[in-house]
């Protein structure tokens, strides 16, 4: 150890070198920069440097609105978002939707709306701050089975082998596409491709801008339940046991994922990590690259029909009525959420504030950690 006069570096440095230093500091130690010394307290209240920190969360994001003129407080939105975070360790508040008249098989939700498919032929669409149906769409002849919007488009998929794309502002359909000989499964879509999966045990691949089919993958030996687009790769989970990483430009397959024991109900695909659950009653983390299983999750009593995943923490249902939150890191439960529903968990989503589940027993339920009763924080920006 050298023994000798310190130097307070930072304090000789201009103001934005001695800030843009701060910029790579996390959260717990700019903490302690505080304390060093006054000088040293001023550049860590530096909006711009708690800006940095926020950003510098990968699982972090934010909407900062366009009417946004006022700067944001970067400081008090790391620490409310902290909050938020250390609130997934404990019970949500649990709040019940109904208004299906039989299961409901889908969801999918932003921050200002709820968009649910059922076996009733219907979707609905609710209020997310008021938790209203606001709207009932009519289209299909059978179970609406699966869906996906943004802000100008759904799209849906029905027992009656037919996908609608509708206009989300208008609220009516804009074509219906025809291909599929049996109940669509699964629907995904981006601004070029629209991709679907059936009982058939086929994946189709339509253009997005004009509906008509590119091609249809073939290889899949059962029924294809789940796929996920990313960029120009396809993951597929069937209930042949198989997950397959496809090619979007040839329709080849890539790589086959082999270890679940039994048919596949679901899976996730981020570009880098695939998420699948079987009716082995595990949930299976993969290297898309190489195809390594990287960890198995067992926890369920039942087949795990749904999953959504982030960096940190995967959310799933199963038919053990139950939905689970694991820490993507460790592989552990870290929440164990059972009196939602009576029946079947059908699909779960989740942002950073909610989680979002279907049933059987014809429910939607929301999970709140941050309930409009609770001023302690404020997560409107939150994504």
């Amino acid at each position: 150890m050298i023994n000798g006069p310190h130097i307070d570096f930072l304090s000789k440095l201009p103001y934005e070198l001695a800030t843009y230093i701060l910029h790579f500091v996390d959260m717990h130690n700019l903490a302690k920069v505080a304390l060093i010394s006054r000088t040293w307290n001023q550049f860590a209240k530096d909006n711009e440097v708690w800006k940095s920190v926020f950003l510098h969360q990968k699982r972090w994001k934010i909407k900062i609105p366009p009417q946004q003129t006022k700067p944001l407080n970067w400081k008090m939105l790391c620490h409310d978002r902290k909050k938020l975070e250390e609130r997934w360790t404990s019970v949500p508040s649990k709040t019940k939707l109904v208004g299906h008249t039989d299961s409901v098989y889908c969801v999918q939700f932003d921050d200002n709306k709820i968009i649910t498919g059922s076996r009733d032929q219907t979707i609905k669409i609710w209020d997310i701050h008021t938790l209203q149906c606001i709207y009932t769409l009519r289209g299909h002849s059978q179970s609406v089975l699966c869906l996906q919007f943004n802000d100008k488009v759904m799209v849906s998929g029905s027992s009656d082998n037919s996908i609608i794309v509708w206009d989300m502002e208008t609220r009516q359909p804009i074509r219906r596409l025809q291909g599929h000989t049996a109940g669509v499964l699964d629907v995904c879509f981006d601004d070029n491709y629209i991709v679907s999966c059936s009982k058939d045990t086929t994946i189709r691949i339509w253009d997005f801008h004009t509906g008509n089919l590119i091609r249809t993958l073939t290889g899949h030996r059962g029924p294809v339940n789940a796929v996920q687009l990313h960029k120009d790769q396809v993951v597929s989970a069937s209930g042949d046991g198989m997950v397959k990483l496809w090619s979007v430009t040839t329709g080849q397959c890539v790589r086959d994922f082999i270890g679940h024991e039994r048919g596949l109900a679901c899976v996730q695909f981020d570009g880098e990590t695939i998420v699948s659950g079987s009716n082995d009653k595990t949930i299976r983390i993969w290297e898309a690259a190489t195809g390594r299983c990287r960890r198995v999750l067992t926890g369920h009593d039942g087949l795990v029909r749904t999953l959504h995943f982030d960096q940190n923490r995967i959310v799933s249902g199963s038919y053990d009525y139950s939905i689970k939150i694991w820490d993507m890191t460790t592989g552990e439960v870290t929440l164990d959420l059972k009196n939602g529903h009576t029946s079947w968990v059908f699909d779960v989503q989740f942002s950073a504030r909610r989680i979002i589940s279907t049933s059987q027993d014809r429910s939607i339920v929301v999970w709140d950690f941050a309930p409009s009763g609770i001023e302690d924080i404020d997560v409107r920006l939150f994504l």
